[in-house]
């Protein structure tokens, strides 16, 4: 009697021990540069723990100092997020070569999802290093051309039919028949005097000009590169551009200074001001091509998941991106709540997708999102690729805006500093910088009194 009691008493503390293990959960920590996005780690977090069980651990960290907290702690090998959400512009963080990268390729489990082939490729280039895949975008950020079709038609142009962006700016010159006190009050484009930046990062985009080579080599003295950057001091010199203004920008297009401009999916609402005062009629339509027969999309800004170096069970870390990242339920609800348009295409034919906008006429805003987000090109990355785009940019400026140096010693200078720096093999892990942009979100924009335009006779 006293040997089965004992016995029953041993299966039962085994028992024991191992429902209380199964019922232990592993901590899981994410780092995010995201706020509004660590928001939505927060209101799923029940729902994330209780499928994986495990406790996500949501931590926002300062962009600023994102990259060498991530850096250090991996160094130190202790405090080391499982999950990192990440920039997808500037994110200096992987490489062609695996072993220096901060995180590790997802190429074996992206290829044994159900999602494979149903994430948009082209999204995916943007973290893909040497057919490495790094990271899950969180959205696409699929550009638009957003345009004031009162001004426009006041000139004689009817801007949806317009092709190519040779034609709309060889139509935007009739803008300049609209002054006030002598002067143009109306342009066609906002553009910033930094070069690979706001308009012309995502005009470029449409051109299929890569800015690196297959190798890694910068390629600014390429044929195609100069045949763009000539292309666009031509229209500049139209006089069809003004300074991109993030401070006023919805001002400006409210009161028409901006006649039109490439609007990401987060930068719509800068329309809101404009559309709720009434005084002029906006409408929306895909951006023109940049020759005949190209492509349309482009796409701005974005961020996504990965897992570092390191990580342990990577393979169950990638489940649980992918379920954060594209469970339909959620990233429909996201879209609801943000506007932001997945790059996941089995969730289009919801309804929330089909829905008329009233701030552009009732047109149906996120069908050309989409369209956009299907059209986007693939964007051949390399090690440097944002060192390149840096060092382009700086020459821009010098050119553009400082009348330092030609046209041609701007390509010249860039091809030759990224040149340097790609001869001088920079081992990434001994640069991490604190330069990387921070946007500032724009406070809303007071209310203005809707008065009539007046030009010169």
């Amino acid at each position: 009697m006293k040997k089965t009691t004992l016995a029953l008493c041993a299966l039962c503390a085994i028992l024991f021990s191992f429902a209380q293990a199964n019922h232990q959960k592993r901590k899981i920590i994410l780092w995010s540069f995201a706020e509004n996005n660590c928001e939505e780690w927060k209101r799923r977090k029940a729902d994330i723990d209780k499928k994986f069980n495990i406790d996500l651990q949501i931590e926002l960290v300062a962009q600023s100092k994102f990259v060498k907290k991530l850096y250090t702690a991996m160094i130190k090998g202790e405090d080391k997020p499982d999950i990192i959400e990440w920039m997808i512009e500037n994110n200096r963080i992987l490489s062609s070569d695996p072993a220096k990268s901060l995180a590790i390729p997802l190429n074996k489990y992206l290829s044994k999802s159900i999602l494979n082939n149903k994430i948009l490729s082209s999204r995916l280039s943007w973290v893909s290093y040497s057919n490495n895949i790094y990271g899950l975008p969180h959205d696409v950020h699929p550009a638009v051309l957003v345009y004031n079709d009162t001004i426009w038609k006041r000139v004689g142009v009817d801007l949806s039919k317009i092709e190519t962006w040779d034609e709309f700016f060889e139509e935007s010159k009739k803008l300049q028949k609209l002054k006030r006190n002598g002067q143009q009050v109306h342009f066609a484009l906002p553009f910033g005097y930094g070069g690979l930046g706001d308009s012309m990062f995502m005009i470029w985009q449409q051109t299929e000009i890569p800015i690196v080579t297959k190798d890694g080599k910068p390629a600014f003295n390429s044929p195609a590169f100069i045949e763009f950057q000539k292309k666009w001091k031509d229209w500049m010199d139209s006089g069809s551009m003004i300074m991109w203004d993030w401070g006023n920008f919805a001002q400006f297009i409210a009161d028409g200074t901006y006649a039109s401009y490439i609007a990401p999916d987060w930068w719509v609402s800068q329309s809101d001001m404009a559309a709720k005062n009434g005084k002029y009629r906006l409408k929306v339509r895909n951006l023109p091509v940049y020759k005949k027969g190209m492509k349309c999309g482009s796409s701005w800004g974005g961020s996504f998941l990965a897992i570092p170096k390191g990580t342990k069970d990577p393979e169950k870390i990638y489940k649980i991106m992918e379920y954060m990242q594209y469970n339909e339920a959620a990233v429909t609800e996201r879209f609801y709540e943000t506007g932001m348009i997945p790059p996941v295409e089995s969730i289009y034919d919801h309804y929330y997708f089909k829905r008329e906008d009233p701030r552009f006429n009732g047109a149906k805003l996120t069908q050309t999102q989409i369209k956009s987000g299907k059209d986007l090109t693939k964007v051949l990355m390399a090690d440097n690729f944002w060192n390149y785009l840096g060092y382009f940019s700086q020459q821009f400026t010098e050119y553009c805006k400082e009348n330092r140096i030609s046209f041609d010693e701007m390509i010249e200078y860039a091809q030759n500093d990224a040149m340097k720096r790609f001869n001088a093999k920079i081992d990434p892990y001994a640069e991490i910088t604190s330069d990387i942009a921070n946007d500032e979100e724009n406070e809303n924009e007071p209310e203005e009194k809707i008065d009539e335009d007046v030009y010169d006779e």
